[in-house]
C-alpha cells in the first residue's frame, strides 16, 4: 500500500475517532438530572437571588467539569492513536518525520495532561455538582405551603451554609490537583 493511502485512511480515522468522543459527551445531561426549581415565595429579594445564583453555579460547575472530560478524552485518544501508530509508519517504510512527529503528538498529549490533569478536576467537578443539586433538592423537597415564614428563613439559612460548605470542600482538593507536581517517571531517581 503507498505512503500517502496510508496516511490518506489514517488522517480520517482520527478525525472520525476524536469527533465520535466529542458527540458522545457533548450529549447534555437530562434535564430533569439538574431542573431549576422556584425559590419558595417567602423569601426576600436577595434570598430567591441566591437560590437563582445557586441553580446557575451548578450548571457553571457541570458545564466546566463537561469541558475538562471531553478535553482529556480528546487528547487521550489523540496520544493513544498517534502512539500506536507510530510502528505501523515504521512498518511501511514511512518518511522518517512521520514516525518522530507521530511519537512527538504522544508525548505531548502525555505532558499536557499530566500538568493539567482535566480528568482528575473533572471527576471532583462532576462530584461537586452532584452535592450541590442533593443540597439545593434537599431544601426545595422540605418546602411545605403551609411553613411560616420564620420557618423558611431558617431553612434558607441552612441551605445556604451547606452549599456553601460543599463549596469550599470541593474547592480546596481542585486546587491541590491544580498545584501537583507531574507524576515521577518510573526508573529515575529524585536528587
Amino acid at each position: 500500500m503507498p505512503r500517502r493511502a496510508v496516511v490518506g485512511v489514517t488522517v480520517p480515522l482520527v478525525i472520525l475517532a476524536v469527533a465520535r468522543t466529542l458527540l458522545t459527551e457533548e450529549s447534555r445531561p437530562d434535564p430533569r438530572a439538574f431542573r431549576r426549581y422556584e425559590p419558595p415565595g417567602e423569601l426576600n429579594k436577595a434570598e430567591r437571588d441566591y437560590v437563582s445564583w445557586a441553580q446557575s453555579h451548578i450548571a457553571a460547575v457541570v458545564g466546566v467539569a463537561r469541558v475538562r472530560s471531553i478535553r482529556y478524552q480528546c487528547v487521550a485518544v489523540a496520544s493513544g492513536v498517534s502512539a500506536l501508530a507510530v510502528p505501523f509508519a515504521l512498518a511501511v517504510s514511512a518518511p522518517t518525520w512521520v514516525p518522530a512527529a507521530l511519537g512527538l503528538l504522544a508525548a505531548s498529549g502525555q505532558l499536557v495532561q499530566g500538568i493539567v490533569r482535566d480528568r482528575e478536576q473533572s471527576m471532583l467537578g462532576h462530584q461537586q455538582a452532584v452535592r450541590l443539586q442533593r443540597t439545593l433538592r434537599v431544601f426545595h423537597s422540605e418546602s411545605d405551603e403551609s411553613q411560616s415564614a420564620p420557618e423558611v428563613k431558617r431553612r434558607f439559612r441552612a441551605f445556604r451554609d451547606a452549599f456553601e460548605t460543599a463549596k469550599e470542600e470541593y474547592g480546596a482538593p481542585i486546587l491541590d490537583v491544580r498545584r501537583q507536581e507531574p507524576p515521577p517517571i518510573v526508573g529515575t531517581r529524585t536528587p
